[in-house]
């Protein structure tokens, strides 16, 4: 009979230091989530689902993220190691599905960092600059913002900020940390500020601004909700209980994904339990009231009617659309105010939310890819750490090079640009139902580790594992927003399209690796199988 060796690990540490805080785990959370991301909302929400009550939209995602974010926090209590998802359902469910399945939520995540990266020179940028050029009446300003919309600008200005959140990451995880700690709290401070000059001027103060600016161009505040109605618009506030509010909650809760971030570095937090109810659970509360309370200003302080109109002036090309590009919540605070000061503080703070995200996402990801190198899966040179930064280089310069593809792929195929959107999120979703089958029968199947945990992991209701009715209710949720994701009015892509040029590759991928490594291991006397059984060290 063939022997193998007693283990599969890289080495019988990973080397990977305990020196994040709860609250650096918490500002990992919020950053990648991006709290600014807000600004956004009135312009997505109406464009996708008209007779959708935007206004509600962040309570709904809560209600509806918040058992899957407890599921993954008792999960990463329980099993705190590097690479979350892919450890637990690794040791709960099958090896080579565990890795299938995070590989899944890596790379698809790696995908939405392409095409979100744009939105820097695109959405931040441009809008910026083609304020101020309103503002001054500067057409050299107008002119840099039209530059910034052409695609080379936007592919070579996102990577050269890729390139740059890689270094951050590379060079030092505390300076990783503290940008995303304190960028979250800056977050909170410019959305207050950007509160407080909505309130002073008031929807009045906007509606002269508006017809002031443009005047000369014959376009008035009346004028584009005229064009918009007549296009489709919603006239009004839509009505909060509908089918349609339901799947645009499911919309909401996309902004909520990265609350499950700290479960992939757990093994490098200070405090296990209070860092992960801390960041995981709590930054969706954060987020929900931070974003509901700008969303109900922007709303009103634009008009609801107004806001439905420029959302479907946009969405549509129409040539009635009186902006530069999407009508940002952040672009739109030259109307509000003509201090430009503030009108530079809001549009560069959505893109620098982009840049802070990226620094997050390649943080977190590179975990993923470090784990599953410690686990001989691939290349062990992926787990191997600086001996002066303790940083997984290598991880995270694979990781940015996936996303400088998937960047290439949104600027350059803009036809693909929300099959992408639809791809990565809907496939996340399916990976999830995964884990919440993982997290359903962690107390039965793996009755040595959910006994072994902490208190609060084996706690029960009515005698069945609160993990186990979680589990439950994220299968649910997980099934619902991946339907409410696929939906032609998220931007066009059907079904099959998603699933079959999307999804089904991804996930074949992942199989395709995994059947490498497992035959290469095999000659080598290397049972993969081992990490079924065995929970990887510190």
């Amino acid at each position: 009979m063939r022997s193998f060796k007693t283990s599969t690990f890289v080495r019988d540490a990973t080397g990977l230091t305990k020196q994040i805080s709860s609250l650096d785990a918490l500002g990992m959370s919020l950053s990648g989530m991006g709290l600014l991301y807000v600004f956004n909302t009135v312009a997505f929400t109406p464009a996708f689902y008209p007779t959708a009550n935007p206004l509600v939209g962040p309570l709904v995602g809560l209600l509806l993220v918040l058992p899957i974010a407890l599921m993954y926090a008792l999960l990463a209590i329980t099993m705190p190691r590097s690479g979350g998802d892919y450890v637990w359902t690794s040791r709960v469910l099958n090896p080579g599905l565990g890795f299938v399945i995070n590989f899944a939520i890596t790379v698809l995540s790696l995908s939405i960092v392409g095409s979100v990266g744009p939105w820097i020179p695109n959405w931040s940028l441009g809008p910026m600059f083609y304020d101020l050029g309103l503002i001054w009446h500067s057409q050299a300003d107008l002119n840099i913002a039209s530059y910034l919309q052409g695609a080379s600008a936007s592919f070579w200005i996102t990577s050269a900020f890729l390139a740059f959140a890689a270094a951050v990451v590379i060079f030092s995880t505390r300076l990783s940390s503290a940008i995303v700690k304190y960028w979250t709290l800056s977050a909170i401070v410019i959305g207050a500020i950007f509160v407080g000059v909505v309130l002073y001027a008031g929807n009045s103060g906007f509606i002269s601004n508006f017809d002031s600016i443009y005047a000369s161009s014959g376009i008035s505040y009346a004028s584009v909700i005229q064009a918009g109605q007549a296009g489709g618009a919603y006239s009004g506030v839509p009505p909060v209980f509908s089918s349609s509010t339901l799947y645009a909650g499911a919309l909401g809760l996309l902004g909520y994904l990265a609350f499950y971030y700290p479960a992939y570095f757990a093994g490098e937090v200070k405090q296990s339990k209070r860092t992960q109810l801390l960041a995981q659970v709590g930054s969706v509360f954060i987020f929900a009231v931070v974003t509901t309370i700008l969303v109900v200003v922007e709303y009103f302080g634009e008009g609801p009617s107004f806001v439905n109109a420029m959302a479907n002036l946009w969405n549509s090309g129409s040539s009635s659309y009186p902006y530069l590009n999407i009508p940002l919540a952040s672009s739109l605070s030259v109307f509000w105010t003509q201090n430009p000061v503030l009108v530079s503080l809001f549009n560069l703070s959505f893109g620098i939310t982009v840049e802070v995200m990226n620094i997050a996402i390649l943080f977190t990801l590179s975990r993923n890819l470090f784990a599953w190198s410690f686990d001989r899966i691939v290349p062990s040179s992926f787990a191997s750490l600086n001996s002066r930064t303790r940083t997984p280089v290598n991880a995270v310069i694979v990781m940015t090079v996936v996303s400088v593809a998937y960047l290439y792929i949104a600027v350059f195929q803009s036809g693909l640009l929300s099959t992408l959107f639809s791809y990565g999120t809907a496939g996340i979703f399916l990976a999830f139902v995964f884990v919440s089958l993982a997290a359903i029968v962690l107390p039965y199947r793996r009755k040595d580790i959910f006994e072994s945990g902490d208190t609060i992991t084996r706690s029960k209701l009515l005698g069945i594992p609160v993990i186990t009715i979680l589990g439950l209710l994220s299968l649910v949720v997980s099934l619902i927003s991946v339907y409410a994701i696929i939906l032609p009015s998220i931007g066009g892509p059907s079904f099959f399209s998603v699933l079959l040029y999307g999804l089904i590759p991804t996930f074949a991928i992942g199989i395709a690796i995994y059947a490498v490594a497992l035959a290469l291991r095999r000659t080598q006397k290397i049972n993969l199988g081992l990490i079924a059984r065995e929970i990887p060290p510190e």
